[in-house]
């Protein structure tokens, strides 16, 4: 998928779904791996069912905490899909958008497919306007969730 609201990437993993999964879905897991060092994980809630809860607190060095409103997660096919958006709260419950760089509306796709020596890793993050999309391709999305791709299959491929 490829226009103005979105942005992608697939990427082959040297884990199992199953264990991709579980660092997408249990919280101690996902602080381990879901932002590029140096920045930190501190917070995860996650309730991976539709309707469900996801939410994440992080410290960046030199900038502090960033901690938004709760997501939500929009479709949890165990294993092999993870929808979810920051445009809706808990219980489908709409989010007040506020005006700081991070606050744009996206939803998150992940697909994970099983494939010889592991998986296939899709990420895809839509975004409402053109302007958010080059928004946050320009805080280096593919470098970050890139680095944070790396360090999911350096845990995953470890469990």
């Amino acid at each position: 998928m490829s226009d103005d609201l979105t942005l992608t990437f697939t990427r082959t993993l040297k884990a199992s779904p199953a264990n991709v999964w579980r660092c997408w879905t249990e919280p101690d897991l996902i602080k381990q791996w879901f932002t590029p060092r140096p920045v930190k994980t501190t917070e995860v809630e996650i309730d991976p069912t539709p309707g469900g809860t996801f939410r994440t607190v992080m410290v960046v060095p030199d900038h502090g905490t960033m901690a938004g409103d709760a997501g939500c997660i929009l479709v949890a096919d165990t294993d092999r899909r993870l929808v979810w958006t920051n445009a809706l709260g808990p219980g489908f419950k709409p989010n007040r958008m506020g005006d700081g760089p991070m606050d744009f509306a996206f939803t998150a796709e992940i697909l994970i497919a099983q494939a010889p020596n592991g998986c296939t890793y899709t990420a895809t993050v839509m975004h409402a306007t053109p302007e958010a999309a080059q928004a946050h391709k320009d805080m280096r999305f593919f470098d970050g969730w890139g680095t944070a791709t790396t360090q999911l299959e350096e845990v995953a491929g470890g469990l």
